[in-house]
């Protein structure tokens, strides 16, 4: 999809977060016209938008029909989906932290990452109370739009780009252990997700989707169709890939169809 000609609002769209739903519908954040879309396996915008009064950072699923949107001046919307496929605000959570990324640790708490705050990552329950990390997850501050996250259940694996320093981050919140990883693949780093066992990450720079084992190994990197891949998600049984990005102008949003014997993405 061309988002310039696109007409989900009336400026150029900038999808900053992506998520599935479990039963496939793509859940797509447009930080510049502050609105949030649910998309069909043909990238066509399905019930009614939801329009926020401030910009939108993030967006996680969180069941079959409820999503979280990490906002500007420090707050979280937790909103449902409708049968009919129409977005409701639920409740607005206010936080003390500025929030950018989001992921699902457990069904009731999320993991959010901070930008201009000394406590990097921070867990949020979705009954608003804030928890800390006993252990510095990463001893820095980001900036805004510095790093975005993803949680790895099945190894216990916090992923955090660090877009400005060209790494990603990659914390094991049983052992407290951190692997920085570096690669002339990984050139500003920006949106990750969970694949498998690994994760995949865009490379803003190279315009590509670098896939990387939770130890930090390079498995391959995959061309995309556009000039600095943004936001990216995978579906629950990993057959559709969806990447935004793009330069004012050019901004797409690009759905792939993984093949299940390589899991090696090609563009629908």
């Amino acid at each position: 999809m061309d988002l310039q000609h696109a007409g989900y609002g009336i400026k150029e769209p900038f999808f900053t977060g992506l998520d599935f739903f479990p039963d496939g519908r793509l859940v797509a954040v447009d930080n510049i016209n502050r609105k949030c879309i649910i998309l069909d396996d043909h990238l066509q915008s399905q019930g009614t938008s939801y329009t926020f009064n401030k910009n939108p950072f993030e967006v996680v699923c969180l069941s079959d029909s409820d999503l979280a949107v990490t906002m500007c001046e420090k707050s979280v919307f937790l909103l449902t989906v409708s049968s009919s496929n129409d977005i409701y605000l639920i409740i607005e959570i206010k936080i003390s932290s500025n929030v950018f990324s989001a992921c699902c640790m457990t069904p009731e708490t999320m993991i959010v990452s901070t930008y201009d705050d000394s406590r990097p990552v921070r867990m949020l329950s979705l009954g608003g109370v804030e928890t800390d990390f006993d252990h510095a997850v990463v001893p820095k501050k980001f900036k805004l739009w510095g790093s975005k996250i993803t949680y790895v259940k099945s190894n216990n694996m916090l992923v955090l780009t660090d877009r400005f320093a060209n790494k990603v981050h990659m914390y094991n919140t049983m052992t407290r252990m951190c692997r920085e990883v570096t690669d002339e693949n990984l050139k500003e780093p920006r949106g990750v997700c969970v694949h498998g066992n690994t994760v995949l990450v865009c490379s803003r720079l190279n315009n590509c989707i670098v896939h990387l084992t939770v130890d930090g190994n390079i498995l391959g990197t995959y061309s995309v169709d556009l000039n600095g891949p943004y936001s990216i998600c995978i579906n629950s049984d990993e057959t559709r890939l969806a990447v935004s990005g793009g330069e004012t102008g050019n901004t797409k949003l690009l759905l792939y169809k993984m093949h299940k014997a390589y899991k090696i993405p090609y563009h629908r």
